[in-house]
């Protein structure tokens, strides 16, 4: 990976492996009390519930820009190379409209869970950052998707 993706993907790897640290900790931490001294931290599950989210939002991107979307190609190398090409980009343009519309109703989704209120479970945690999260992350993966089939 070189030149505009890694500047891309260098932050979202780093948070990624952060988010993902911290919920490693947190799941040993509380395991850890509840086995010896019977006393969990309270509220893990909320914690983990929305670290998960902002892990999700991360790695869309990375998938993206690493070409690991799922693809099943294995009739596609019989086909002459003018079908190839095309049903690439149908794929590709499918894909960029799935995380277009995940994006947009993750959106609509945190405007709502915001004017609602929607919180987690014990600690009173809000989802609209999540949904924001997740989003953004969407959205971003469609545009990656998009520069990505462009650079072809």
């Amino acid at each position: 990976m070189t030149g505009w993706r890694k500047r891309f993907a260098v932050p979202f790897v780093v948070a990624g492996a952060l988010l993902v640290f911290g919920l490693m900790g947190l799941s040993v931490t509380d395991a850890f009390l509840r086995s010896v001294i019977n006393s969990p931290i309270f509220g893990a599950n909320d914690y983990a519930q929305i670290i998960l989210s902002f892990v999700v939002a991360v790695s869309f991107p990375l998938c993206v820009l690493s070409g690991r979307l799922i693809a099943i190609d294995t009739l596609l190398r019989f086909f002459p190379a003018r079908l190839q090409a095309f049903l690439d980009w149908a794929s590709s343009l499918l894909g960029i409209a799935m995380l277009t519309y995940l994006a947009w109703r993750a959106f609509f989704n945190a405007l709502e869970a915001a004017s609602f209120g929607e919180t987690t479970l014990l600690l009173q945690l809000p989802f609209a950052p999540s949904y924001y999260a997740v989003a953004l992350g969407c959205g971003l993966s469609a545009v990656v998707l998009l520069l990505e089939r462009w650079a072809k």
